[in-house]
């Protein structure tokens, strides 16, 4: 894992779930965390939930950032709520981001399936980055799930 930011902001952890490899956007978002005043943690690709959870209990982190390019997150992402919950990490901001199934569904139903799953916000084939960040600095600053 790597903190190469200076960030001095919130602390939040972020990485591609699955075997998955698309790491430019991960990076790019990365960046973005970092310059809109985040602290980022990136874990990279081809990772599982628990790598997520050990990486928030590691650095204190309030927010975590799961992004899926391939589809896998459906399948990956299943109890993430729960098993932060059972590591005592219940009031962590939970996100999810990408094109995040296999083959073509509605917003509405992605959405709906991975609220399901304990995430806060979803990102279902998002054109930028801006609604994330504008989301992320609303829910660490002003408002709580």
């Amino acid at each position: 894992m790597s903190d190469f930011y200076n960030a001095a902001g919130p602390g939040v952890v972020l990485g591609v779930i699955g075997h998955d490899i698309h790491v430019v956007a991960n990076r790019i978002l990365a960046i973005g965390l970092a310059e809109s005043g985040f602290r980022p943690y990136n874990l990279g690709t081809s990772n599982d939930i628990d790598d997520f959870v050990d990486a928030t209990l590691e650095t204190g982190a309030r927010a975590v950032l799961v992004s899926s390019i391939n589809g896998e997150g459906e399948e990956a992402c299943a109890g993430t709520g729960e098993r932060f919950a059972r590591a005592g990490l219940a009031e962590v901001l939970l996100y999810i981001g990408g094109n995040l199934v296999i083959g073509e569904r509605s917003s509405d139903e992605v959405e709906r399936l991975f609220s399901g799953y304990g995430f806060h916000r979803v990102f279902h084939r998002p054109t930028t980055f801006r609604p994330v960040f504008e989301a992320l600095r609303r829910d660490l600053y002003h408002a709580r799930f």
